[in-house]
């Protein structure tokens, strides 16, 4: 289930709740097994969500090393999934492909499985069906999705979000009641190409989110040629980043880029996050739209610059040892909490964020920028 595709939404509430609750009916919950030999993890098909869990699942490592963790993920994330340390092993499943995604999960004789996903019925259903020995999962106020997790463990709208992963897993039971000091983290691979090597200053920009509504979490065009005249210095490179998919799009601003004397070069990120991973550590600075790439910035310890429109900072945004958020300077926006609360809401809220602050906050992070800290890990 995706936040940004209505549809979906309408018929995990509408079909999902009273199947939980009918389910649920006959279900007792059951206490933490004896033994935890494997381990299921599922969370958000959200790149940007699968990223925040990297801390909690290096936590999760620490405290049951001999566990076999299993990493069960979608095409969707899979980008994200396969650069986050921890798992032992990531279980492809494809969530619109009920019997078979049951049969896959039930493959793997889980003794736990940990259910990190916020307001999907569909991934609590997967859960209820799993066979695994003991589940937990979010009590999410009004999306109705706890009845068969033998565990819960409230969600909060008052916490980063990264904050919520943490306290499901010392939530759940199976790991001491202490907070492990992991920050999230990423794998990379000394097999990884080193893209664009010969540039001495590249300055990233990735201007796009996804789903229905990501028009409303991006910043005007003429705003990003702005910034990048204010950035711009005698050897800068100016790298526009974004899905394959987003290939036109990208195209286009790089076009404009150059036409305004710019040298600027697109980056559609053809092998998932590897060569990316890479190339945002290397940056000047990273200035991003609230999306996954934000995340993957600030986490590989980019000095990252995040534009947080309708979504609220203290909720979503980015969290990394370079990494300033930017609000509109009116305190608008802020408004989004599971994603998709667009309805009723002001459309212009990321063009009340002006040049001129993103502009201060790229200063203020080359001022204080003292390289790549330990955010990037080597493959597990």
């Amino acid at each position: 289930m995706q936040r940004g595709k209505p549809k979906n939404r309408i018929l995990d509430y509408w079909v999902g709740i009273p199947l939980l609750n009918t389910l649920g009916i006959f279900r007792r919950r059951r206490l933490v097994p004896s033994r935890l030999q494997r381990i299921g993890v599922l969370c958000s098909p959200a790149l940007g969500d699968t990223l925040l869990l990297s801390g909690p699942m290096q936590d999760l490592r620490a405290a049951l090393p001999a566990a076999h963790i299993v990493h069960i993920c979608t095409l969707q994330n899979l980008a994200a999934a396969e650069i986050i340390p921890g798992a032992d092993e990531r279980l492809l499943v494809d969530f619109t492909s009920i019997a078979r995604t049951i049969t896959k999960i039930r493959a793997q004789h889980l003794d736990a499985l940990l259910d990190f996903s916020v307001w999907q019925r569909l991934t609590a259903f997967y859960t209820m069906l799993s066979g695994a020995k003991f589940t937990v999962g979010f009590d999410t106020p009004g999306q109705h999705r706890g009845r068969g997790y033998d565990r819960l463990v409230n969600h909060s709208a008052n916490r980063h979000e990264l904050e919520n992963l943490r306290a499901l897993l010392l939530g759940s039971g199976l790991v001491p009641p202490i907070r492990m000091p992991h920050p999230p983290a990423v794998t990379t691979s000394p097999f990884t190409p080193e893209p664009f090597e010969s540039e001495t200053d590249p300055v990233i920009f990735h201007p796009w989110a996804s789903g229905k509504y990501s028009r409303l979490r991006e910043w005007p065009e003429d705003r990003w040629i702005d910034l990048a005249q204010c950035l711009e210095e005698d050897s800068t490179t100016f790298f526009i980043t974004g899905a394959p998919s987003d290939l036109p799009r990208i195209m286009k601003l790089v076009t404009l880029m150059r036409s305004a004397g710019l040298r600027a070069e697109p980056l559609p990120s053809q092998d998932g996050f590897f060569s990316l991973s890479r190339l945002l550590r290397r940056a000047r600075v990273v200035v991003s739209v609230n999306t996954g790439v934000m995340h993957l910035a600030a986490i590989v310890g980019a000095p990252t610059v995040a534009l947080n429109g309708p979504t609220a900072e203290y909720r979503w945004g980015a969290r990394g040892p370079y990494a300033i958020n930017i609000q509109p300077a009116d305190g608008s926006g802020g408004y989004l909490h599971l994603g998709f609360e667009f309805k009723g809401q002001p459309e212009d809220i990321m063009e009340r964020i002006t040049v001129d602050q993103v502009a201060e906050a790229c200063e203020d992070l080359a001022a204080n920028y003292a390289g790549p800290e330990y955010a990037v890990s080597g493959r597990r």
